[in-house]
């Protein structure tokens, strides 16, 4: 707790000396570029104090109590910003329904609230995110990384949130059935204990495909014209892959929970997905609970290496926000490094920025150490365009046939090209 108090002072302090040099030009509230004029930034017991009302949806877990991260964010946002004088609106909404929320009515939605990047499309064209630029944009763009700062770049080059976190998938395992070098390949992981991997599940499933060489709507995925490159040689290849597998006995098809109810109980060495099953698989493991990126797997003999999807949560401005300025600022504060950093301290929530990396905390951190290496070296973005919605169908559906032997290799030439002319036919 001295910790994050601590970090909290500091922030409000740094915070608090550029507001008390002040600025000779007004930030224009969208993009953060100035325009002239003679407001100062806070810090100025003259200053015209201004009434705002905010309203921020995100997360319940975020906004419980006092102590709280998103709580404890406000009140460090009001101390740092003497000029207002701030009425919080707060409500619910997890990252993964702000579309569905924030669409519904965007003039009467949250001024920031927090979003899964996969929705940036959806938002786009409710006119329910604003366009970063000036320092804001400088900010994400020092912050994080490439990766981070392609999940929430739209078709039109112009980035449109900050991201907080990562969102993908890894590779969690059990340390007195593997070692360290067994986990870097499937086949070695495969010799020593069983291994369960979602085949059925699109948004696991290319990773073998990205392995063999394909791509979605090319390299940051938002080149719409540039299709799925999931058939011929790519297909075959990641389909072949996918049979050697399911050869191997110890190669298992996950679903219903099976692999983390084996790796809980022993049964089970490795199996895929989030950071959204670290406490439990945690509280059964302890110790010999290990977690790395995707390892690589053979694909026509060679090693290859299994990318996941890329993606984050991020935090957005509505443009229809009364007090634009305010919001955009707001916003950039909850994804300042000290504002990520307490996340992780009071919810391991895996921080964006590149340089917490390096912290002590969040470096001892399993998930945050195998989100991070996924994140940089085996993911691919995930796009966020409209064309990619006719894509899950499809791939699940061909999950689906390889898991259920319907794809064999005497058919599975003929079956690519099926399944390329169903992904690329409709775009």
């Amino acid at each position: 707790m001295k910790k994050i108090i601590a970090l909290l002072l500091a922030c409000v302090m740094v915070l608090g000396l550029f507001a008390a040099c002040g600025e000779t030009k007004t930030p224009d509230p969208t993009t953060g570029e100035t325009t002239g004029g003679n407001e100062t930034t806070g810090g100025n017991d003259t200053a015209e104090v201004t009434d705002v009302t905010l309203k921020v949806w995100g997360p319940q877990e975020d906004q419980v109590d006092e102590n709280s991260w998103m709580i404890k964010m406000e009140k460090a946002f009001e101390e740092a910003h003497p000029e207002y004088n701030i009425t919080w609106d707060n409500g619910v909404c997890p990252e993964g329904d702000a579309a569905t929320m924030v669409t519904a009515d965007p003039a009467a939605a949250a001024d920031v609230y927090m979003f899964a990047n996969d929705q940036l499309g959806t938002l786009l064209q409710a006119g329910a995110l604003a366009q970063l630029g000036g320092s804001y944009l400088e900010q994400v763009q020092n912050d994080v990384s490439a990766t981070y700062v392609n999940t929430v770049t739209s078709t039109d080059g112009k980035v449109y949130g900050f991201p907080v976190a990562p969102n993908t998938w890894f590779m969690y395992y059990n340390k007195s059935i593997l070692s360290e070098e067994d986990v870097k390949s499937m086949e070695a992981c495969l010799a020593k204990g069983i291994v369960a991997f979602e085949v059925k599940n699109s948004w696991y499933l290319p990773a073998f495909f990205f392995a063999a060489g394909g791509s979605l709507f090319g390299e940051t995925g938002t080149d719409a014209a540039a299709g799925v490159q999931f058939g011929g040689e790519v297909g075959v290849n990641a389909a072949n892959a996918v049979l050697d597998l399911m050869e191997n006995p110890n190669f298992k098809v996950d679903s219903d929970g099976y692999g983390n109810a084996g790796l809980k109980d022993g049964t089970v060495a490795a199996y895929f997905s989030g950071s959204w099953d670290y406490e439990k698989l945690y509280e059964a493991l302890g110790e010999d609970l290990g977690a790395v990126a995707p390892p690589t797997v053979k694909i026509n003999g060679e090693d290859a290496q299994l990318k996941a999807y890329a993606g984050s949560k991020a935090v957005g401005v509505n443009p229809n926000a009364k007090n634009q300025k305010a919001a955009m600022q707001f916003a950039a504060f909850l994804a300042s490094a000290d504002s990520q950093l307490l996340r992780f301290q009071l919810r391991n929530i895996t921080p964006a920025v590149t340089a917490l990396a390096e912290n002590a905390d969040v470096a001892a951190s399993i998930v945050a150490t195998a989100e991070s290496a996924t994140m940089a070296n085996a993911s691919v973005a995930q796009p966020t365009i409209a064309e990619m919605n006719p894509v899950w169908g499809p791939v699940g559906t061909f999950g689906t046939n390889l898991a259920d032997g319907m794809v064999t290799r005497d058919s599975v030439a003929a079956d690519v090209d099926a399944f390329d002319a169903q992904l690329n036919g409709g775009l």
